[in-house]
């Protein structure tokens, strides 16, 4: 009735007499929801002290309905309040669109799949290392086609390597072996690369062969072409290297 009148004040006076003072009413979460939404219709600075102050109210509801009237910080408070920790972050990432505090959150609730939401906008946003601390501290290795193209593009091998070496313990990938061998090559770790390529390994050797041989790291390609015997590759490449008589024999 009081909304109907367009008394939406004078509904809120009384909705506070009832539940946020000693009545029977207090803990009723249908008249907590009703005040809390009225709030966010018609005085919005009271809406960030109910939510503090109440707590049988439906979370989902008023943090959606929060969030459609661009109350973002109202929104988070919400999410946090009841521990709903991935929507808490995502109304960081999503709306209000601060990755400082979006990391603050994600190491005070120190959550695998907060990390992972977190790792995921790092990685939007081409902060790759980042991304790849976020991910590892959430053991999370399903988004590692992303991370590789992140990480290439950035040339940020160094923690490809720590990523790639976290998400083979987790699933044994073609890809993922293969591109740990290229960024060991990238990275100049050839001992890592061998003691690697030694053991049994899924990696697709000849094409970090050929990647390496390219990208003029024939170092990396001599290990990779003696590995899976292309000795025609293996001798171009020590020619390159200036072992010309080498070549001659392995040719």
């Amino acid at each position: 009735a009081f909304i109907a009148a367009k008394l939406p004040k004078e509904l809120i006076e009384l909705l506070e007499k009832l539940v946020l003072e000693d009545s029977a009413f207090n803990s009723n979460k249908n008249l907590q929801n009703l005040l809390i939404l009225t709030a966010i219709q018609a005085d919005k600075t009271r809406v960030m002290e109910y939510i503090n102050r109440l707590d049988k109210y439906d979370a989902a509801d008023v943090a959606s309905i929060a969030i459609e009237n661009e109350m973002f910080e109202e929104a988070f408070a919400v999410f946090r309040k009841f521990e709903v920790h991935t929507e808490a972050i995502k109304v960081l990432i999503d709306y209000v669109k601060n990755l400082d505090r979006a990391y603050e959150f994600a190491e005070r609730v120190d959550d695998a799949n907060v990390w992972s939401l977190l790792g995921g906008a790092q990685l939007r946003d081409s902060l790759v290392k980042e991304a790849i601390d976020s991910y590892i501290k959430a053991d999370d290795p399903t988004t590692f086609k992303a991370v590789i193209a992140g990480a290439n593009s950035t040339e940020t091998f160094e923690d490809l390597i720590r990523y790639l070496q976290m998400a083979r313990k987790k699933s044994r990938e073609a890809t993922i072996e293969t591109e740990l061998v290229y960024a060991f090559a990238k990275t100049g770790r050839l001992a890592d690369l061998e003691e690697f390529i030694s053991d049994k390994t899924i990696a697709d050797v000849q094409s970090v062969g050929d990647r390496c041989f390219d990208g003029k790291m024939y170092e990396a390609a001599r290990l990779l072409y003696a590995n899976i015997s292309n000795y025609a590759r293996l001798s171009s490449t020590l020619v390159y290297l200036g072992e010309v008589q080498a070549a001659g024999d392995r040719a």
